[in-house]
């Protein structure tokens, strides 16, 4: 006998041996460890596509890729800057969707297919459809003429436009975000601008997958003729919500910060002046005030232009130019990374080594080659090495 991932003694096991977790997070994971579980594997697949993304950048996800599973252990998700950002949304937007298409795929036991979807909705569709079509029917039947061929198609496109559209199982949006939300904004007690930025860019994450959820259909009836479509919504590939943040992250915002210590900070997070303390009556707190108010209505106007601003990610902190090793703060460097040298854009060598030059290196790798079927049933293949030149780094 084998467990599988939601018996509870494997879940419980699994939640054990990833250091990092915060005290609710162990309590929600020992509740729910199988769709913690599931969780852990959306933060790999988040890790996974952010190296994807950032593949040819000086920063390049590779302190996020830690043995723990846990991304939020990196000294990197400490600061507030415009990667901290991205890795955080990311994380919370693999978390939801991993958990989202468990339920449908029947992998938990709190959770299935998306509810929202009435029943009682759907066969009052399939009522009204079946009416709208027996009238068409009747209507040809009083005539008691043959019909001709225009005709008969016409009957045909009307008939297949009343067919009803039913609803498969879809991805379970909902409680994929909810648990999200439960797993990942626990972290974030303290209350200050950190913090506050921490859950914004989890929600513009969790955003970027439920908005842009995919209606997908699936065709019945003779030779697909697509009489009766069976729909669901589906939430999208993972890469495309990896490019939907990725185009977030290069119009992320800088948020201003009066103080990282004791006191409220100033965070321009909501779009009402109610940010402001307006009790003060004093003429510097006043002049004080009418400054804020300038610097909120040129920061509005700026956003105006760009994305809702719920989507829009938000950092604190001017980002360094990741050129150097510093372990301190999980960065890697660019030292050894592979550069194309005939690039001038991000890939570069010139830009990728930080002006420290390169070295061409010759590399040889082995792949298979001459493959042939032999029947029945098997394929043997050669193996070929091959040597190239590669650049890397100084």
């Amino acid at each position: 006998f084998l467990c599988s991932l939601n018996c509870l003694p494997d879940g419980r096991a699994t939640c054990r041996s990833v250091p990092g977790l915060s005290k609710n997070q162990l309590e929600l994971c020992y509740k729910a460890s199988d769709v913690a579980v599931v969780a852990l594997e959306g933060l790999d697949i988040a890790i996974k596509e952010c190296q994807i993304q950032f593949q040819w950048h000086r920063w390049n996800c590779s302190s996020l890729s830690v043995k723990n599973r846990n991304p939020h252990a990196s000294n990197l998700l400490k600061k507030g800057y415009r990667e901290s950002a991205f890795a955080f949304a990311i994380s919370a937007a693999g978390v939801a969707h991993s958990v989202a298409r468990a339920c449908s795929q029947g992998r938990l036991m709190s959770c299935g297919c998306d509810p929202s979807v009435n029943r009682k909705a759907l066969n009052r569709n399939l009522r009204q459809s079946l009416e709208k079509e027996k009238k068409i029917f009747l209507k040809y039947l009083e005539i008691n003429q043959i019909l001709t061929n225009k005709e008969e198609k016409k009957y045909e496109r009307a008939k297949a436009k009343s067919r009803w559209k039913w609803g498969g199982c879809s991805h379970n949006m909902d409680f994929g975000v909810e648990f999200s939300k439960l797993f990942l904004d626990c972290r974030e007690k303290a209350g200050d601008i950190q913090s506050k930025i921490n859950l914004h860019n989890n929600n513009a994450g969790r955003m970027a997958v439920s908005s842009n959820m995919e209606l997908r259909c699936k065709c019945h009836g003779m030779s697909g003729s697509c009489q009766l479509k069976t729909c669901w919504k589906s939430a999208p590939v993972f890469h495309v919500v990896g490019k939907i943040i990725k185009h977030q992250f290069r119009r992320a915002i800088l948020v201003d910060q009066s103080n990282l210590g004791n006191g409220e900070p100033i965070v321009v997070l909501k779009r009402s002046p109610k940010l402001i303390n307006a009790a003060t009556s004093s003429e510097q707190n006043r002049k004080q005030h009418e400054r804020l108010l300038r610097r909120i209505t040129k920061l509005k106007s700026a956003m105006r232009s760009a994305r809702k601003l719920k989507a829009s990610l938000f950092y604190y902190q001017r980002s360094p130019d990741f050129c150097e090793r510093d372990l301190n703060a999980d960065i890697q460097g660019t030292v050894g990374r592979k550069c194309n040298r005939s690039s001038l854009v991000s890939n570069g060598c010139t830009s990728l080594c930080c002006g420290r030059g390169y070295s061409l290196i010759k590399e040889r790798k082995a792949e298979r080659c001459n493959c042939k079927f032999h029947w029945c049933c098997r394929v043997e293949c050669e193996q070929c090495h091959l040597e190239e030149w590669i650049s890397v780094c100084n």
